[in-house]
């Protein structure tokens, strides 16, 4: 197993090590996430503690905006450290503890505070939860692209994912006897106390990682230095001008995921209990489309799987608006569960790939801040849900994924094929 590795262990004696590390650190996190699916049990927990369908369009929007703005403030400070590893534990600390507030929360303050109360310390926690992972992100992935050489990162994301996405077959199975067995809203704390619990089980994983060697930058900058490079990169960049052109595009048309579980518990009539079911369904997809995607990836560049996420979200929009079998919207989980997939292994690794190794952290912030914004959407899909119904929204998502699609095939550039040293 993994005997490939051994080709790149002249270039380091803990590659093998920290690739299996990545690995373990990224399923049990995976696997803890499945407990608290920001796709499928938060809108339903939302929607219990009395939100309307905007409040849960406001979901993603919460989560991409907190996920993403605050990298922009972190990512010179990340990339002028040498060593990423101590800055790596602090943030990552930080990100597992609203977790447990979460829980907290939903133990002690939902049946006894006013309902808009409850959700405004409901989503405060979400939110502060978004900030740490955005804090955490520059470093975590530069750490990750440090360790790890360039033709064998698509397999690490994917090996994450099958593993995580295996464990979180099993955490949705556990999901359907949690909602079941207990009452509310004692079956969503013991949910996020779980997530936590492993959560913190990943971070053991984080402290084994070896750093052996700094990266010192080629060039210091100062704050006000650093943020007046970032205009100059978007006028010169051409490929990565129009990558954050589709990736904004893409985020757009992510507006109609957080309200497949509700629209299907809606249309069929369904127990909260199904959510779990949907957990289920998406963590096996994620299994199987990583052994796909994840070789696609290493052998033919991250780019076709960005078309894949794109192809994905349309796909599911489309059949949510026309099925009305229960069985065949079970697809539409497959499909929100491959674009996850998808941007999840291929969308920091093409950025990457656009920009050299000391720009790591900026372009990554940088797309982030670029493109969270159109996160917004949620706002408008949570309006359009409430007030006409489900369909408007998903038909827009479908039109915005169409479009993120054609530019990926047409306009974005593969960046091995403009940097040959890539694909060796």
């Amino acid at each position: 197993m993994l005997k490939w590795l051994n080709d790149y262990t002249g270039e380091s004696k803990h590659i093998k090590w920290n690739y299996l590390l990545n690995i373990f650190d990224g399923a049990l996190f995976t696997f803890a996430l499945s407990f608290v699916s920001i796709g499928t049990i938060i809108p339903v927990i939302v929607k219990k503690i009395g939100g309307s369908n905007l409040a849960v369009g406001l979901i993603p929007v919460f989560w991409t905006l907190s996920f993403n703005f605050p990298q922009i403030f972190i990512a010179n400070y990340v990339r002028i450290n040498p060593f990423k590893k101590p800055l790596l534990l602090k943030t990552s600390l930080g990100q597992r503890l609203p977790w447990l507030f979460m829980g907290l929360i939903c133990l002690f303050a939902i049946d006894n505070l006013n309902s808009s109360i409850a959700l405004v310390l409901f989503f405060s926690c979400f939110i502060l939860a978004g900030i740490a992972g955005s804090l955490n992100l520059p470093g975590w992935f530069d750490l990750l692209a440090k360790l790890t050489p360039v033709k064998i990162r698509g397999r690490l994301f994917a090996a994450r994912s099958i593993l995580g996405g295996i464990l979180g077959a099993a955490g949705g199975y556990t999901v359907i006897i949690i909602l079941d067995i207990f009452s509310y809203p004692v079956n969503f704390a013991v949910l996020f106390f779980i997530a936590f619990f492993f959560m913190m089980i990943s971070y053991l994983f984080l402290l084994l990682l070896k750093e052996e060697q700094p990266n010192h930058p080629k060039t210091i900058m100062k704050t006000k230095e650093y943020f007046k490079l970032l205009p100059e990169i978007l006028k010169h960049h051409t490929n990565f001008r129009n990558f954050l052109i589709a990736d904004s595009l893409l985020t757009f048309s992510l507006m109609s995921g957080a309200f497949f579980t509700i629209h299907a518990l809606e249309k069929f009539q369904l127990s909260d209990s199904y959510a779990g079911t949907f957990t289920v369904v998406m963590m096996l997809s994620a299994v199987f489309g990583n052994f796909l995607f994840g070789y696609l990836a290493d052998h033919y560049g991250h780019r076709i799987n960005l078309f894949l996420a794109a192809f994905s979200t349309f796909a599911a929009c489309i059949l949510a608006l026309i099925t009305d079998i229960y069985f065949i919207y079970l697809i539409v989980f497959i499909g929100s569960s491959f674009t996850v997939t998808l941007t999840q292994l291929s969308r920091l690794p093409i950025i990457a790939e656009i920009c050299s190794e000391d720009d790591r952290p900026t372009y990554v912030a940088l797309t982030n801040v670029i493109t969270s914004p159109f996160s917004l959407s949620g706002v408008l899909g949570g309006w359009l849900a409430a007030e006409y119904g489900f369909n408007p929204v998903f038909l827009i998502s479908a039109l915005f994924a169409l479009f993120s699609m054609l530019l990926y095939v047409f306009v974005v550039k593969e960046p091995r094929k403009l940097d040959p040293a890539l694909s060796h």
